[in-house]
């Protein structure tokens, strides 16, 4: 069902069940999520997506170290602006 636990898919797949299962039962006269709720998991959602890519594109793992060392190594590396 999800090839390589992709973040993205699972993340997709259990908001499609929590808003289905939301119309369902309002269909039915119950009310499963509140504003406040709905915001509450946007915002939860919002900053586990930062922490994540925002550790995975800042070179912070093993795997992104060694490719900042391999840049370092060729000079592709983005330099920082010093004015001495």
């Amino acid at each position: 069902m999800f090839e390589n636990n992709n973040l993205q898919d699972i993340i997709r797949y259990f908001a499609g069940a929590l808003v289905s299962l939301n119309f369902l039962l309002k269909s039915f006269g119950y009310d499963f999520f509140n504003n406040e709720q709905v915001d509450a998991v946007v915002n939860i959602a919002s900053f586990l997506f930062i922490l994540y890519f925002g550790a995975k594109h800042n070179y912070l793992g093993k795997k992104g170290q060694a490719q900042k060392a391999l840049l370092q190594k060729a000079g592709l590396e983005k330099k920082k602006n010093k004015k001495d």
